[in-house]
């Protein structure tokens, strides 16, 4: 036989099959018609389906899967072999993301889901290809879930929470707040919420939280179109209720490039200059993280405005200086 003659062969035994798993009952003469092959070819399609375990009924000139088979599989999804493959990496991205949080839970949905997918005849097709995606796993913290399920009580009832958190500078600290979201950001999962006592809104690490405990007062929640817009202006997780501030800095033209490749806020904006240098603008609140990022590019980057910040981060500079000299 030859190769076209195979290609065209397989090609139209996937599309019966996916007709039968998909629920169908196919008409043998109108299939042989749509195909341009004899009705003969069909039934020997068919036989040879049964041969290798398909379990499938002929009635009156019409073919279905059985029953018990149809039982056996999950239809409810109804998705292509292209969204399959896309399921199949998600699970990957929540073993790596949420991992530190349900792992056993990922494991169970994870075995049920390849269960499912599995009595797919194209399963392989689609999933051979989710091999070639490797997911570098995240730094991992040590979380209780307990505390994760109070937060997640204390969202949903909108009612105040006392923390006790451990500060890395001030050891231990206790916290009256009214959570909003929670947040994964730079590896590490945050509680989003107003420091009741202070007045202002912050991220708590919850890896820092020792202890969380409901209280009975209630308080009024954002939408979350408020949340969001108050996320957007975050850079990092350093927040402030202060209007964002526009912030410019100068790239170089050695790495001008790997600024352009991609996008770190929702307000960026770039203006490329004569010698190949950008300029990269932002519209953020809180400032002390993006010192820290334009430090992590050493010579290559400038902070040009504003001037205040350019103040503290020569300040920066001046104590890391101090700090090498002696």
């Amino acid at each position: 036989m030859k190769r076209k003659d195979v290609e065209n062969k397989t090609r139209r035994i996937f599309k019966l099959l996916q007709n039968l798993f998909a629920g169908e009952i196919v008409n043998t003469s109108e299939f042989a018609c749509n195909e341009g092959i004899s009705i003969r070819t069909v039934q020997r399609y068919i036989e040879q389906l049964r041969e290798a375990g398909v379990p499938i009924v002929s009635i009156r000139g019409n073919v279905k899967l059985s029953q018990t088979m149809v039982r056996d599989i999950d239809y409810t999804l109804n998705l292509s072999s292209r969204h399959k493959k896309i399921l199949l990496l998600m699970l990957k991205l929540a073993s790596s993301y949420f991992g530190n949080l349900y792992m056993e839970d990922i494991k169970e949905i994870e075995e049920r889901i390849d269960h499912s997918l599995r009595a797919d005849p194209f399963y392989y097709h689609y999933a051979e290809r989710t091999y070639y995606y490797v997911i570098m796993p995240p730094r991992r913290e040590q979380i209780n879930m307990k505390i994760i399920e109070t937060l997640e009580r204390s969202i949903l009832s909108t009612q105040q929470v006392k923390i006790i958190y451990a500060h890395p500078q001030r050891s231990m600290k206790e916290y009256l707040v009214e959570p909003y979201i929670i947040v994964y950001s730079d590896d590490h999962w945050y509680l989003f919420c107003k420091d009741v006592e202070r007045s202002f809104r912050t991220f708590l690490r919850i890896s820092r939280m020792i202890h969380v405990e409901l209280t009975n007062k209630s308080f009024s929640m954002p939408t979350f179109r408020e949340i969001n817009e108050m996320l957007q202006k975050v850079w990092g997780t350093h927040y402030s209720d202060r209007e964002p501030v526009e912030i410019k800095i100068l790239f170089s033209r050695a790495v001008a490039q790997k600024i352009r490749e991609t996008v770190r806020h929702p307000s960026q904006r770039l203006e490329s200059q004569p010698d190949g240098s950008v300029i990269c603008t932002l519209k953020v609140s809180g400032y002390r993280e993006v010192i820290n990022w334009v430090l992590s590019w050493g010579k290559e980057a400038k902070l040009l405005e504003p001037e205040w910040m350019r103040k503290k981060m020569a300040e920066e500079i001046k104590s890391m200086h101090y700090k090498y000299k002696t």
